[in-house]
């Protein structure tokens, strides 16, 4: 067994016996030596928190037989057990979940065998009625603050939760004050330890623990000493608490005994009274500082909410300033890449540079250089450059290119021809060289470019302010625990009037559908979930919702591959790129069979890929038409995009190379104009964009150029779709495809697909 598995064992060994210990506490607590209906409230808001059925149900029948039990009050005990047993499956089987107040109404059946065994008469009626009235008061008490301890952990209580907490604390420390060993009451150690703990947090609930404490301690005999003496306590740890702890410890020795022994609050003082102050300030100061901070943070948490707030946007700030740093360096970069492309020569330039290598090479050792270069330079030169210019025209001189003039008076004319023609490839390959070099650094450039906009796009997300929203946070506590969802934390906030809900759900309550309109609900805004990942904590997972888009999309596919063809060449893509934006795509692999479709595959995945990572259109379309010129000079695609904005219903419809496209709204039908060439083809690319503002129940259609061909003209396929009155995408989808293929007489004479998207408001 590795350590990590042996530290979760005794984690959960240690948890089981703080209940059990917990329950027999409680059991002994009792009012006027009379009412003990304590115990079984600890047991039913233990279920209710979801602890294990089956041990707190068994912790619970060992708490009652470690007590000694009566043979009737066992019976009541076990009766207890299986009556909430048989309501907890019955509720599981029939997936209706447990809330408060039936776990109350359940606690009050199951007291029936305590009614039956224990009246007999009028005043056993009104004992059994009154233990029944006070065990259900302080069930509801219990479940209450067992549930705040799991929402809140120990802060930020509400008013009802913070009596409910203090009423839990009064039955307890009368459970305590029944136990001593060798009179020293473990009531004394607990109120002191509980009293330093507080003062180091707050100390108004210091001096109110200490009430409540000591009217809890005095329940058992209405006998108020308990309550002088904590509020002592209270009084000088108040004053001493930041002092030498040894003064402190004296001073709550003394108060003990002036309390105690000269006040004479109790009917009988006890010294060893003085050892149990001892223990309980001594215990205080021997845990260690770091173990007393984390747990004062639990109750400081709740307190830190404005400075949290302000933490987060000084820190968002900090990295918008950061990616506004970054993205000046990607631009600086993409300045220098494009700095560093050489650019091609002019042609002047070319023919000087070749010219005066040849005059070099070949020229210089003939016995006629001084006449050609000095006499005559200039016309030497002209006639060189002429030669040369040629040259690059046509690839390669030959002596018929050569003027008579020339050729007459140079002698080194056959040396001259063969070396102009090695220069003129050699020169053609530095070029070829220089071109692809100067295309990688622009490419480069370019993908620099679009990371600085991405950078400066993400500052801009972040930069405003997150403002932490906690009005409505009680509300949706108490709705959720009302349906039985169990919530440890909840974080709401806001950017740009954007609200974001988190939720700490445990994993058994994840009702989604009750989740979400109970969010709605509190927020007076429609909300979605958008993530439910898993947590740090065991068991529960993180709920994030977001406000609801004000739009949604729902499409069809209708597609068949050229008749005779292996496969299609047309591929498409429906994704969500973030929460508000839909990328939907259609792409025509030219020609048909494998080769087409692996290159709209490769198309469509390289435009998925680089609007998810936030590339706006242009650079998109700029990188994949990079990568696919770079990939094979045979790999074109014609692509119809779509980004639709699920907010604000705006849509941008982008061309490369596809034909024409169709808007359907109401009885209407619009021409998306086509694009022009197809991806893969020209290094730069200029895509047909339209811009439009979708409602509720518009069809946006996307064809290839197989289904276009089909009809006779695209007024004819435009009249066909504007008659149709289906609204189903799938099936308009398909009707067009079916009209296509009768059209080329059952036979596709190319790949052939239909993508319809209906846009749907989901107000209506």
């Amino acid at each position: 067994m590795d350590k990590l598995k042996k530290i979760t064992i005794l984690k959960k060994l240690t948890k089981y016996f703080l209940f059990l210990a917990v329950m027999i506490i409680l059991n002994l607590a009792s009012l006027n030596n009379n009412l003990q209906p304590f115990g079984f409230a600890t047991f039913f808001s233990l279920i209710w928190c979801n602890q294990n059925i089956f041990l707190i149900s068994l912790i619970f029948l060992i708490s009652n037989i470690i007590l000694g039990i009566s043979e009737i009050s066992l019976i009541c005990c076990i009766a207890t057990i299986i009556i909430f047993v048989f309501f907890y499956f019955l509720h599981y089987k029939l997936k209706k979940p447990l809330n408060i107040w039936l776990i109350v109404a359940y606690g009050f059946l199951t007291q029936i065998p305590y009614l039956y065994f224990n009246i007999n008469s009028v005043v056993t009626l009104f004992y059994c009625l009154a233990y029944i009235a006070v065990g259900i008061i302080f069930l509801l008490s219990t479940l209450i603050f067992f549930q705040a301890i799991v929402k809140k952990k120990l802060y930020n209580f509400s008013l009802e939760e913070s009596v409910c907490a203090y009423v839990f604390l009064a039955i307890f420390t009368l459970g305590l004050s029944t136990i001593s060993f060798f009179n020293i009451y473990l009531v004394q150690i607990f109120a002191i330890l509980l009293l330093l703990f507080l003062r180091k947090t707050s100390k108004s609930q210091m001096l109110l623990s200490a009430i409540v404490m000591g009217l809890g301690a005095s329940l058992n005999s209405f006998y108020v000493g308990y309550l002088f003496i904590f509020c002592s306590y209270a009084l000088i740890i108040w004053v001493f608490f930041d002092k030498n702890p040894l003064f402190l410890i004296l001073g709550l020795i003394f108060i003990d005994l002036f309390v105690g022994l000269y006040l004479q609050v109790l009917p009988v003082y006890y010294y060893q009274s003085l050892i149990g102050v001892a223990l309980g300030s001594g215990i205080f100061y021997l845990i260690p500082s770091k173990i007393v901070n984390n747990l004062c943070s639990y109750f400081l948490s709740g307190q830190k909410i404005v400075l949290t707030e302000n933490i987060v946007n000084i820190s968002t700030k900090k990295t918008n300033r950061k990616l506004l740093e970054t993205a000046e360096i990607f631009n600086e970069l993409e300045n220098l890449f494009y700095s560093m492309s050489k650019g091609n020569l002019s042609e002047e330039e070319i023919v000087n540079t070749i010219s005066q290598e040849i005059i070099q090479k070949t020229c210089q050792d003939c016995k006629e250089k001084n006449n050609c270069l000095r006499i005559n330079n200039k016309e030497t030169i002209k006639q060189i450059n002429n030669l040369v210019l040629l040259a690059l025209k046509k690839g390669k001189l030959t002596l018929m290119d050569v003027e008579d003039n020339f050729s007459k008076h140079c002698i080194k004319l056959n040396t001259l021809i063969p070396y102009v023609n090695e220069l003129i490839i050699e020169y053609k390959r530095y070029e070829n060289n220089l071109n692809k070099a100067d295309y990688t650094k622009n490419i480069i450039a370019r993908s620099l470019g679009g990371v600085s906009v991405i950078l400066q796009e993400l500052a801009q997300d972040i930069s405003a302010d997150i403002k932490l929203e906690t009005n409505c946070e009680k509300e949706i506590q108490e709705e959720l625990a009302y349906e039985s969802i169990l919530c440890r934390e909840i974080l709401i906030y806001e950017r740009e009037f954007n609200t974001t809900v988190a939720l700490l759900i445990n994993n058994n309550n994840l009702y989604k559908n009750k989740i979400t309109n109970i969010v709605s609900n509190a927020i007076n805004m429609k909300m979605n979930i958008v993530s439910v990942s898993n947590s740090e904590t065991p068991n529960y997972s993180t709920v994030i919702l977001k406000v609801a888009p004000k739009f949604d999309i729902i499409y069809g596919l209708a597609s068949t591959k050229k008749a005779g063809s292996e496969s299609s060449g047309d591929t498409h893509s429906f994704n969500r790129i973030d929460d508000n934006k839909f990328l939907f795509a259609l792409c025509d692999g030219m020609g048909s069979g494998n080769n087409a479709k692996k290159a709209s595959e490769l198309s469509i995945g390289i435009i998925e890929n680089l609007y998810k990572a936030g590339f706006k259109t242009e650079a998109v379309i700029d990188c994949a038409n990079n990568f696919l010129t770079m990939a094979s000079t045979d790999v074109f695609t014609a692509i119809d995009l779509g980004v639709l904005d699920l907010q604000n219903g705006l849509c941008d419809i982008i061309k490369i190379g596809a034909p024409i496209g169709f808007v359907k709204k109401g009885g209407e039908t619009k021409i998306i104009d086509a694009g022009a060439l197809p991806m893969g083809i020209l290094d730069e690319l200029k895509p047909v964009i339209t811009k439009i503002v979708v409602e509720h129940g518009d069809n946006i259609i996307f064809i290839t150029d197989g289904v276009l061909d089909a009809f006779e003209n695209e007024e004819i396929l435009k009249h066909y779709i504007n008659n149709s009155q289906i609204k189903n995408p799938q099936t308009l989808a398909e009707n067009i495809l079916n009209e296509a293929i009768h059209l080329n007489n059952e036979a596709p004479n190319d790949d052939m697909t239909v993508f319809v998207v209906r846009i749907l408001s989901k107000k209506s």
